[in-house]
């Protein structure tokens, strides 16, 4: 790598920070860009695709780990208040001595009753454990939600550039249809005149044909990736901008597969996501041990009761009060020695090691996963480049040998079926050179993915590389003139 690991650190910090903005700067954004243009369609799906406000709302639940398992740390408090009423009435009579004594007496007694408690641990270690664990599911929580937000991305170029690819087959196949019904009237014309045998007419016929059913095949396919545009973003779009011809298809900076895995291990979100689970987990097992130590806490307590009791004896008049007043305040300190649960806390523990042991063996997969998956986008891209030069340069081949073979058609030394076969090599040149640039752009974005890099910026970059569409309704020769080569004159892109 050519910069320091401290830029790096900044890169990723400032990525996702774009990757977490509010919805509602996207939204502020979203004027100044056609809905027909990537940065466009991207800014529609921030705001639309159901995906990402999933994500969105996961994100927000896992925010909340490190909250709760923080209350187990903290004091609790609580406070209670009660007033109650009692009437009792009593009736009856009772002998002492030789007298009869009657007993006619109401009783009432009103009470108020409140109280305030506050208990803080002073030695737990599983709260201490489960805070450290749902510290870590937190920060698991972003790191998922920054992968969410990079395959928003790339989705939303891969779902526009499919849209792209379409449309270029349409107008490729649309272009040869062209071509070969005006080479089919031009056949038959001769064949009118006695010029050609009856078996080029209908070998041009038969290039027509299938040049017509490709072009309806291609027409469903532009259909469906539209379509699928629109899930993403909740919207119809059509005429969508295209790449500038210029367009530069040049190397991954740097070249070297091992500095692409290299950054990737380090950086890559979805590592980060099964660290951040593997340490969690690990922290979790550790929760789960120390249930078997003692716990200490602290508990404060305060109590105060007031009773105004009322007493009449009906039989004699007397009406008596007893006012109650009591004042409580405790401190204490409570040692809890866990001695038996029914075997809860072994299993918990022995539950909790397993669920670590699978947290290893994921975080181990998912590196190894994402090692091979840079690879072989690495490898993607350099093939990228490679194919579209060479179809580049097959481009031109292909157009000279159309032209020297209706050249030789004109004057006798060719066939129809020369012609046929020249016209067909040219177009799916044409075609293959322009789907070779979006295959490249897509890898390129995939690889960015992989290397944890893609960000918001790189839609924007990429728009500043589109252009209004031409007019839709190319000819064989608006083709011709259209396709070119590319010279990768630009500088490197870097990860």
């Amino acid at each position: 790598m050519k910069e320091t690991s401290a830029h790096y650190r900044f890169l990723l910090a400032g990525c996702l920070a774009m990757l977490c903005m509010p919805v509602a700067f996207a939204a502020s954004e979203a004027t100044e860009f056609s809905h027909n243009t990537l940065a466009g369609v991207y800014e529609l799906a921030v705001e639309n695709d159901y995906t990402i406000e999933q994500a969105r709302a996961q994100y927000r639940v896992g925010q909340e780990e490190r909250r709760l398992a923080r209350a187990g740390l903290l004091p609790q408090i609580q406070g209670g208040y009660t007033y109650s009423e009692l009437e009792r009435e009593s009736r009856g009579t009772f002998a002492i001595g030789g007298e009869t004594i009657l007993n006619d007496t109401d009783l009432e007694v009103d009470s108020d009753d409140w109280d305030v408690s506050l208990r803080q641990p002073i030695f737990d270690l599983s709260a201490w454990f489960r805070f450290r664990q749902g510290s870590k599911l937190s920060d698991q929580a972003e790191a998922n939600f920054a992968v969410a937000q990079q395959q928003l991305i790339l989705r939303s170029m891969t779902a526009y550039f499919e849209v792209l690819r379409s449309a270029t087959n349409l107008q490729a196949s649309r272009a040869q249809e062209s071509a070969l019904k005006a080479q089919l009237d031009q056949v038959r014309q001769r064949f009118d005149v006695g010029m050609v045998a009856i078996t080029d007419v209908h070998e041009a016929q038969a290039g027509y044909d299938l040049a017509v059913a490709q072009r309806i095949s291609d027409e469903g396919q532009l259909g469906t990736a539209l379509e699928l545009l629109s899930v993403l973003t909740g919207r119809a779009h059509s005429e969508l901008w295209v790449l500038e011809e210029e367009f530069p298809v040049i190397d991954p900076d740097p070249a070297g597969s091992a500095a692409w895995v290299d950054f990737a291990r380090q950086n890559n979100f979805d590592i980060k996501a099964a660290r951040f689970g593997r340490e969690a987990a690990q922290r979790g097992a550790r929760a789960a041990a120390s249930q078997h130590l003692p716990t200490v806490d602290l508990s404060l307590s305060y109590a105060d009761s007031a009773a105004d009791i009322v007493q009449e004896n009906l039989a004699t008049g007397d009406v008596r009060r007893f006012p109650d007043n009591t004042e409580d305040a405790i401190v204490a300190v409570n040692v809890t020695v866990p001695l038996f649960t029914g075997g809860f806390t072994s299993a918990s523990r022995r539950q909790a090691a397993a669920v670590y042991d699978t947290q290893v063996a994921f975080f181990e997969g998912t590196v190894r996963s994402v090692t091979q998956e840079t690879r072989a986008s690495h490898i993607q891209v350099l093939s990228d480049v490679a194919r579209t030069r060479a179809r580049a340069q097959a481009v031109t081949s292909t157009r000279s040998a159309l032209e020297a073979a209706e050249v030789g058609y004109n004057v006798g030394t060719r066939n129809v079926v020369d012609v046929l076969r020249a016209q067909q090599d040219f177009y799916s040149a044409v075609r293959d050179y322009e789907n070779s640039k979006i295959d490249y752009v897509i890898d390129l974005a995939r690889l960015k993915r992989l290397a944890g890099t893609l960000g918001p910026e790189d839609v924007y970059e990429l728009n500043r590389s589109l252009v209004e569409p031409p007019d839709p309704s190319l000819s064989g020769n608006d083709l011709r003139q259209g396709a070119g080569s590319d010279d990768g004159s630009d500088s490197g892109t870097r990860p």
